[in-house]
């Protein structure tokens, strides 16, 4: 556990490259304990603020690679990420109610698609440790 949390942050900056389901779990679902545990601590909201800032660009990076181990380009992230834009337009009085149906559609489709990217199996000679079945 403590490698992939110190690889992680040391491969912020690497975009290009493989990372098994393993290798992205791990942190994600550590991060997201760790916030379970500040706020069941009430620890000032600011200390929330700052891990999420210091872990965006490993999480960004470390799902580039995740959807390349699964076959697809890092890229697609950016459709995922550029969704959230739309929530707003939710909250908005002038919008009827099946367009706001269809953007809160658009962006839990987005991230389910998303999610299932991080689950699918990657490169099977990448997951085994270069054993091909």
């Amino acid at each position: 556990m403590i490698k992939a949390m110190k690889d992680f942050f040391a491969k912020s900056f690497q975009f290009r490259g493989r990372a098994t389901r393993k290798d992205y779990w791990i942190p994600t679902v550590s991060m997201f304990l760790l916030t379970v545990l500040i706020r069941l601590l009430k620890m000032p909201r600011r200390w929330e603020d700052i891990m999420g800032i210091i872990s965006i660009l490993p999480s960004l990076s470390l799902t580039s690679r995740r959807y390349q181990d699964a076959g697809v380009s890092g890229w697609f992230q950016l459709p995922q990420l550029l969704s959230f834009l739309l929530l707003p337009l939710i909250f908005m009085d002038f919008m009827k109610k099946w367009m706001k149906a269809v953007i809160i559609t658009i962006v839990a489709l987005l991230n389910m698609a998303g999610f299932i990217l991080t689950v699918l199996p990657g490169d099977k000679d990448h997951d085994n440790g270069g054993e091909v079945r």
